[in-house]
């Protein structure tokens, strides 16, 4: 159970146990568009070829005048929620003509893009390294993308762990501050650069006080009845809201 507090209530910082500290790191941390997992890229390669196999015998039938089979699944699906294979209209308010060319269009989509890979999957000289397979959907690449899409700066991060023995009413603490935090949009068609960063003066004129910090999480896990072996953990989060935004 999470939840904030924001009363006075104070715990007696018994003897800990065990205790991690860190103090003045910098943490950078980079989020990457695509698919690094081989396993992840198979199932979306097997996927597509299933469909492939299935537009190709709706595609017969149609030609043929013979009804559609209802035992034939969709004609697209959306992949772990971020890639969509198959055909993008409904299928339902498409004539005969129209349905084929819409089949023939994405079979012959996808036969370019897999010539496409297979071309630059060639074996490599021997004195180059072997190269990863590259897979496309709709020329698309499922590999990981060369440069990040997101980046998260923590700058002057001080972190505090404490483990008190079973018997105390407070189990445990974790404390983490962070002086400088900075989030930066890397996508092409995004409006902003920075997505989150500190702000040195406001319309007023009020500036940051020195040395503090912009990010406050502290995490305390409790007993909130002596001697009942029920734990509750108590999250109180601090952020300065008059020295964030976002910046072109």
């Amino acid at each position: 159970m999470f939840r904030s507090i924001n009363h006075s209530v104070r715990y007696r910082l018994a003897e800990s146990i065990l205790s991690i500290k860190g103090h003045n790191c910098d943490i950078v941390l980079y989020l990457y568009d695509g698919y690094d997992w081989a396993k992840t890229r198979k199932a979306i390669e097997d996927e597509i070829k299933e469909m492939r196999r299935r537009l190709a015998k709706i595609r017969q039938m149609v030609a043929t005048g013979q009804l559609q089979d209802p035992s034939i699944e969709e004609t697209g699906a959306l992949l772990f929620n971020s890639v969509y294979i198959g055909l993008q209209q409904n299928v339902d308010e498409l004539e005969p003509g129209a349905l084929i060319a819409a089949i023939d269009e994405e079979l012959n989509d996808e036969l370019e893009t897999a010539s496409q890979s297979s071309w630059q999957s060639f074996r490599p000289a021997l004195s180059e390294k072997p190269r990863v397979r590259s897979s496309h959907v709709h020329g698309r690449r499922l590999n990981r993308s060369r440069g990040p899409s997101m980046e998260f700066r923590f700058s002057g991060v001080d972190v505090e762990v404490d483990h008190y023995r079973p018997g105390e009413t407070l189990l445990s603490r974790t404390l983490v501050t962070i002086k400088d935090l900075e989030i930066l949009d890397h996508i092409k068609t995004s409006t902003w650069q920075k997505f989150l960063t500190d702000l040195r003066m406001d319309t007023r004129g009020n500036v940051r006080e020195t040395d503090s910090n912009m990010v406050r999480v502290e995490l305390r896990s409790v007993r909130p009845v002596p001697g009942h072996p029920s734990e509750e953990a108590r999250l109180r989060v601090g952020v300065l809201p008059d020295h964030l935004r976002p910046s072109h």
